[in-house]
């Protein structure tokens, strides 16, 4: 259950946990997950990243899970300069794009988030056509071919493949980055465009009662709808 005073006990602690580590060869301290999106309760953890000048050395693992006044806090150290070098995966722009800078004395942290998380238009649109080809390719030509060689519960997988391309191309169409999966439902139904049926395609898509071929054209017929409503918007953009 959410709890504003639970969330504003866990500021606290992360506060003071990541105190230690506002020292000279720090560059900044950012909170991400649960805390950063104002979204905390008895399954969230303090999750907290250091970034660091490459050669410093903290005395502190890389990484930990450690129970710290009450609260599962999860840290990470990287290496600045290393990160302003490597690409950043979809999943890490997304998380990033909530951090909350918790320290940042140079603003360099600040620009480091400039640099790396915003999706630019060309991407977007690039993503949004892969999304929606192999969203087809998925929910027809390689749930078809299962048909043929009898395998319906291969079938019915490749059109949850379809369901969740085609999820993750709403958020591309929304000018937003993809979430990873654990939060592509629940995040997804906060885009501010979406089909006014879009949690009865979700119910559709998703419910399996067998693997039947019968199942199997009613589950493509609800993924078929989210499909063109995307194509349709996607096409007149």
């Amino acid at each position: 259950m959410l709890s504003a005073g639970r969330l504003a006990e866990a500021r606290a602690v992360a506060e003071e946990f990541a105190s230690r580590f506002r020292r000279r060869g720090v560059v900044g301290v950012v909170f991400l997950g649960a805390l950063a999106r104002g979204y905390f309760d008895e399954s969230s953890d303090i999750d907290v990243v250091v970034f660091k000048r490459k050669g410093v050395r903290l005395g502190v693992p890389r990484e930990r899970e450690l129970e710290y006044k009450g609260f599962l806090v999860d840290y990470e150290v990287r290496d600045y300069e290393d990160e302003l070098r490597r690409p950043w995966s979809m999943e890490e722009r997304w998380a990033f794009s909530h951090a909350v800078v918790h320290y940042d004395p140079e603003g360099r942290v600040a620009r480091l988030l400039k640099r790396k998380v915003p999706l630019r238009e060309g991407e977007r649109r690039r993503l949004l056509r892969e999304s929606l080809r192999w969203a087809a390719w998925y929910g027809w030509d390689f749930a078809d071919s299962w048909v043929r060689r009898g395998d319906l519960a291969s079938a019915h997988h490749c059109v949850t493949v379809a369901l969740e391309l085609l999820v993750k191309a709403l958020f591309l169409f929304n000018g937003q980055l993809v979430p990873p999966d654990k939060w592509l439902l629940h995040e997804a139904a906060k885009l501010g465009k979406l089909p006014p049926n879009f949690a009865q395609i979700v119910r559709e898509a998703l419910l399996t009662r067998d693997f039947t071929a019968e199942e199997l054209e009613r589950r493509k017929a609800a993924v078929a709808q989210l499909r063109a409503w995307l194509e349709a918007g996607t096409s007149s953009s």
